[in-house]
């Protein structure tokens, strides 16, 4: 059972609170540090140091759903770049609301390390929610009862040896229509993929709850996904209690520049992030680079010549 004494009734209504980790870390002790508000303590399931991989760790994750009664509602999320920034109280209702045994997180972008990218993204559900941006499935928030989960997590291609779990529940989403149900509107779970530099456009504190401006969704988790801390760190600013924050390094502020360059249009056109970043980014990194360098040797030649 999850939570403190003296909020019994609460606490019989939240769901099971499960995570992955290979080691200790500042990110799973905000993980940590955002559940205690609401006297929460996750099941950390511990995969073994080193990290040995999505697949491994997606099938650790299996064999500890599979030890649970299957009818348990069960939220898994990332440990070391998601936060808890809403109580929890209402989570299980808004889960039944999507009247689906599992429902996932969303994102703009498409994770497809399989052959054949675009053709997968073009087979993907256009989506139902308020913004067209939230398209593609995010592996690092779902919620579910504990046998649907552990029945999906078996069901993934271990045998393709890719090691991205993204990429592989794309691949179980789309040969198994109707099975899960998506968090288009950003209900349940939150992310910052391919959205740098948008956090303050697409998200406000409305004196109670984090809100989607886009969509309307207050979401309960935020994940913050190959974490760049700035984007972290404008998101927990903009909420009335602290969580820990992890040190912006140089590497975060160069990389959230690249970044803020190729999210703009999805976030001007309100589409998917595929394939508009790549697109961006073949143009702003690759050609223009390339053609002003040749513009200005073509210059120089001429002034010489």
């Amino acid at each position: 059972m999850n939570g403190a004494g003296g909020q019994a009734k609460v606490v019989d209504a939240l769901p099971r609170f499960v995570t992955l980790a290979s080691h200790e870390g500042p990110g799973l002790d905000r993980y940590r540090a955002s559940l205690a508000r609401f006297g929460i303590v996750p099941d950390i399931v511990w995969t073994g140091s080193p990290y040995p991989g999505h697949l491994a760790a997606m099938q650790v994750l299996r064999a500890h759903l599979s030890g649970l009664p299957g009818d348990e509602i069960v939220v898994y999320t990332d440990g070391y770049d998601v936060a808890l920034i809403r109580d929890p109280a209402e989570l299980v209702a808004r889960y039944r609301a999507f009247a689906s045994p599992i429902v996932i997180s969303t994102e703009p972008g498409f994770t497809w390390k399989l052959p054949g990218r675009f053709a997968a993204s073009r087979r993907y559900p256009k989506g139902t929610g308020r913004s067209g941006m939230y398209r593609y499935l995010n592996s690092g928030g779902y919620i579910g009862k504990a046998g649907a989960l552990a029945t999906m997590l078996a069901g993934l291609d271990y045998a393709s040896g890719i090691d991205c779990d993204q990429t592989l529940l794309n691949k179980w989403f789309l040969e198994n229509p109707g099975r899960v149900a998506l968090d288009y509107d950003q209900e349940i779970f939150a992310s910052s993929a391919c959205q740098s530099g948008l956090e303050r456009k697409l998200y406000r504190f409305d004196g109670t709850h984090l809100v989607n401006t886009r969509t309307g969704g207050r979401p309960f988790f935020f994940h913050f996904p190959a974490e760049n801390r700035l984007c972290a760190r404008h998101v927990l600013d903009m909420l009335p209690f602290d969580l820990p924050r992890l040190p912006v390094r140089p590497r975060d502020r160069c990389r959230y520049v690249l970044n803020v360059i190729e999210s703009r249009p999805t976030y001007w056109l309100d589409r998917p992030a595929y394939p508009l970043e790549d697109i961006v980014g073949l143009v702003a990194f690759r050609l223009l680079p390339v053609s002003i360098v040749a513009g200005l040797g073509f210059m120089a030649w001429h002034a010489v010549a």
